[in-house]
């Protein structure tokens, strides 16, 4: 129409990178991005209220990218959950590659993941293995992950199987799904994971296409590893939404007993149906670390495995 000007449509993909204080590594995670295969995808990234250079590195790379692809959002300093959602909402790409400001991507991470989601429509999202490598970036390990969507479902509902920076997601499900929540920060991969299977398929290459950074400064590495609990609290409200009941709640101060209530009554109510034994036991372990009460819950454990006779971990109960 005269007088408008035509809007060029989106990318087929946008990398979603959140970053505090990551002046260290981001340089040489968005130089990843620019030896990618596959040149049709955009940059959001959110400088998550850092006090480094941050900010800066981003913006050297802006003119690396067309006009309009690399995006600097300034993110709220509210946590992962927060700076995530931001990013989303400015994303209008149909698919979304998560990415951290620690990590780095393989040359053929989009062109491999965007095959494989156009080929399984189904899919909502496709994880990859990872290289893990040091500060240094030099590789000292791999990690794998289920594959098919079948053992993907079966592990998700015993733990977090798949690796946060080397996911893949369709923007509309996701956001149809109410996005990344901050109160389970620490494990929002795994909480947003386990609402996605409430309403599809998620899958994952056998390919390493990311090398993950490990370092002490990440959330996994936290003394206690509190991201633990947190994940377990996100596995009894994905079987609580199950069967239409409310989710259980918690707060950061209260988790470890707010936790044990949790399992407690998930036992008590349905035994291991949606829980296996080994999950309720390892569960039980988390709990007695962060110093809750144990002796009802141990009862618990034994009484219900027994009763299966399942006697291997009905012992195992004991020794919680």
């Amino acid at each position: 129409m005269a007088g408008q000007q035509m809007q060029d449509p989106p990318p087929l993909v946008s990398v979603l990178i959140p970053a505090r204080n990551a002046a260290n590594t981001l340089w040489e995670t968005l130089s990843s991005l620019r030896a990618q295969s596959f040149k049709d995808f955009a940059v959001v990234l959110v400088d998550d209220a850092s006090s480094d250079d941050t900010r800066a590195i981003g913006e050297h790379f802006v003119e690396y990218f067309p006009k309009g692809r690399f995006q600097i959002l300034q993110g709220p300093g509210k946590g992962i959950s927060a700076a995530l959602n931001l990013g989303l909402a400015a994303i209008q790409s149909p698919l979304v590659a998560r990415l951290d400001a620690d990590d780095l991507s393989e040359p053929l991470r989009l062109e491999r993941q965007l095959r494989i989601m156009d080929r399984n429509p189904d899919w909502l999202l496709c994880g990859t293995e990872v290289s893990v490598i040091d500060a240094d970036g030099q590789v000292i390990d791999q990690m794998e992950c289920p594959k098919s969507s079948v053992e993907i479902r079966k592990r998700l509902y015993e733990k977090c199987c798949l690796h946060h920076p080397t996911i893949m997601f369709r923007r509309d499900i996701v956001t149809a799904v109410g996005g990344y929540r901050s109160q389970f920060d620490g494990a929002e991969d795994y909480d947003l994971y386990l609402r996605l299977l409430e309403v599809g398929k998620i899958g994952a290459l056998n390919e390493r296409l990311v090398r993950y950074r490990l370092h002490p400064g990440q959330v996994t590495a936290s003394i206690g590893r509190p991201y633990r609990l947190v994940a377990d609290m996100a596995l009894l409200a994905a079987i609580a939404r199950f069967h239409g009941e409310e989710e259980p709640a918690f707060t950061k101060e209260t988790l470890a007993t707010d936790l044990g209530h949790a399992l407690r009554a998930e036992i008590k109510q349905r035994g291991f149906t949606f829980l296996s034994p080994k999950v309720a036991r390892h569960v039980a372990h988390r709990i007695k670390k962060s110093n809750a009460g144990m002796e009802r819950l141990k009862g618990l454990l034994f009484a219900q495995n027994a009763k299966a006779r399942n006697y291997k971990e009905a012992a195992k109960a004991l020794l919680v």
